[in-house]
């Protein structure tokens, strides 16, 4: 029998010690004791870091193993594994072998317990169909012999009143009887077979992904004498990932924002995630993290030439791996170790190059890709509020929560939901990657606050100078509050900038707002009393050749 890699990076050492020896022949002596095969099809998952792209799926294999060389074979795991992540360790006395990674695309014939329990209640659900229907037959059966009797007696013979009213009582009784009942029987057969379609569906959505192929890890280990394993196996699966969301709460503006962080999780890896513990993380791995190198722009008439070169200087790929991920030798430490106790809050940890969440209570996520929303944490953020209008663009005023300190909560771009004194207001942006120290967000329009944009016919003229026309253009912005509270308001105004030197454009008027000459943007940051409102005017005119026509002037 060919022996394991690691006898050959043992006889290659020029300087073997003897303690080295002897634990090489222990190992042959083991060798020589046969091999033997193991299939474990019920692997425990005990946790999952899920990234926002891919996860790593942590596993505990047990295993009670026989003297000599043991092939555990880790069944029904994901067919997306990647085979360079897949990492073992444990506890027992045993050497660790080798570690091998295989597609199945024959699946395994034993049926999980969700297609067991699902093929029971199906064939149960079944049989109360069956009874029920029994049960219609029964009735029709009687219904149909009442009414073929209904006629008493013979032609010629007849029955006195009391016998007659007697017999019609009877006929009426049992006949209300039976159609009544047959009414329950007709209900009880819907909601059957509804629940026989609900269950018929279920299991054709099991035994779809029982189609798809699987993977096997095979783990190689020796021992000298028969013993229990513990391994704890890991390994990144694509098909699985998170994306935030929030909820953003607002009582009023004199309150903090309550902001709920959510991830909305899902994993299409083929493996059943069952009340397992989730640790959200920021990484990545799916994403190259080598840094890049600028190569020489090189220029070229010839672009054959060019395109040659670059394809002899682009530096050779790396080979790719072997089949199976060969480990180094490990002897497996006799030791104890315990699982973390879940905690009633998240736990937040901070890495070099990421955050992680580990979630306290476990989730459920179902392989078809459905969507799992996980809460993360909940802040109460202290908040600016103040109201924002553009008149020119829309006449509704917005409310608008500045936040600072946003930095501290780890978020990440993402949707938020929106909710203002308990009602719903809409939907969000929130994008962390601005490089501000205040997070603005929007709480919607305030019908509350009134502004409006007149343009002033009587300050407004078109004159021909020379070979000119000028236009002169003047415009009130009023804002009226009729809240019972003052709020403060920032107005955005513009006037039109020139990108041609015939193009001359003055400034008039702007109510000592603050003019940005490069943008034309003009601001108006004010404060308005309850009850009353305020008025800032914009003029400014424009001069261009009478020969030419401006757009959107």
């Amino acid at each position: 029998m060919e022996s394991p890699a690691y006898l050959h990076r043992y006889r290659h050492k020029k300087h073997t010690s003897m303690k080295k020896i002897l634990f090489t022949l222990c190992l042959l002596s083991a060798f020589a004791k046969g091999q033997s095969s193991k299939s474990i099809l019920n692997s425990e998952i005990k946790d999952v870091n899920v990234y926002q792209a891919g996860a790593q799926v942590n596993r505990i294999v047990k295993a009670d193993i026989e003297a000599g060389v043991t092939r555990l074979l880790v069944e029904g795991l994901s067919a997306s594994i990647d085979k360079n992540s897949i990492s073992v360790s444990g506890i027992g006395d045993a050497v660790l072998l080798s570690v091998e990674h295989g597609i199945n695309y024959l699946n395994a014939e034993k049926k999980s317990r969700e297609q067991v329990r699902l093929e029971d209640s199906l064939e149960s659900t079944q049989a109360s169909l069956e009874r029920v229907n029994v049960t219609e037959a029964v009735f029709n059966d009687e219904q149909a012999l009442l009414l073929a009797n209904k006629n008493v007696g013979g032609a010629n013979t007849g029955l006195d009143r009391a016998k007659l009213e007697e017999v019609a009582n009877l006929f009426r009784s049992r006949l209300s009887e039976i159609r009544l009942k047959m009414i329950d029987v007709r209900r009880d057969q819907k909601k059957i077979r509804e629940r026989i379609t609900v269950l018929q569906q279920q299991l054709n959505e099991i035994n779809a992904r029982r189609q798809q192929p699987t993977s096997t890890i095979t783990i190689t280990v020796s021992a000298k004498n028969p013993g229990s394993l513990r391994l704890e196996m890991s390994y990144y699966v694509s098909g699985a990932g998170w994306t935030p969301r929030y909820d953003i709460r607002a009582k009023d503006i004199h309150s903090p924002v309550q902001l709920s962080y959510k991830a909305d999780v899902f994993q299409r890896t083929g493996e059943e995630w069952d009340k397992v513990k989730l640790k959200l993380s920021t990484g990545n791995p799916s994403q190259s993290g080598t840094r890049p190198v600028l190569l020489p722009w090189y220029l070229d008439f010839n672009v054959y030439y060019r395109q040659e070169y670059l394809n002899k200087t682009r530096g050779s790929r790396a080979p790719e791996a072997p089949a199976g991920v060969e480990l180094n030798s490990v002897v497996i430490k006799s030791e104890n170790s315990e699982l973390e106790d879940a905690s009633n809050y998240t736990v937040v940890s901070e890495n070099q190059l990421s955050t992680d969440f580990d979630i306290a209570l476990p989730y459920s996520i179902s392989p078809d890709g459905k969507v799992q929303t996980v809460d993360i944490q909940n802040f109460s953020i202290p908040a600016t509020f103040s109201y924002f209008a553009a008149p020119k663009l829309d006449k509704d005023a917005f409310l608008v929560g500045k936040i600072t300190g946003w930095e501290d909560f780890n978020l990440l771009q993402g949707k938020a939901t929106v909710y203002f004194e308990g009602a719903y207001v809409g939907e969000s942006i929130i994008d962390p990657r601005n490089t501000r120290d205040t997070l603005d967000l929007s709480f919607g329009r305030d019908k509350k606050i009134i502004v409006t944009r007149e343009k002033k016919k009587d300050l407004s003229s078109q004159k021909f100078i020379g070979n000119n026309v000028v236009k002169e253009l003047t415009y009130l912005i009023t804002v009226r509050n009729t809240r019972k509270e003052p709020v403060k308001i920032t107005i955005e105004e513009q006037v039109p900038v020139s990108k041609n030197n015939d193009i001359t454009v003055k400034t008039e008027e702007y109510s000592g707002g603050e003019y940005n000459v490069e943008t034309g943007k003009i601001t108006w940051n004010m404060e308005v009393a309850p009850g009353t409102s305020t008025e800032r005017k914009l003029g400014f005119s424009v001069k261009y050749p009478k020969d030419k026509i401006i757009n959107g002037l």
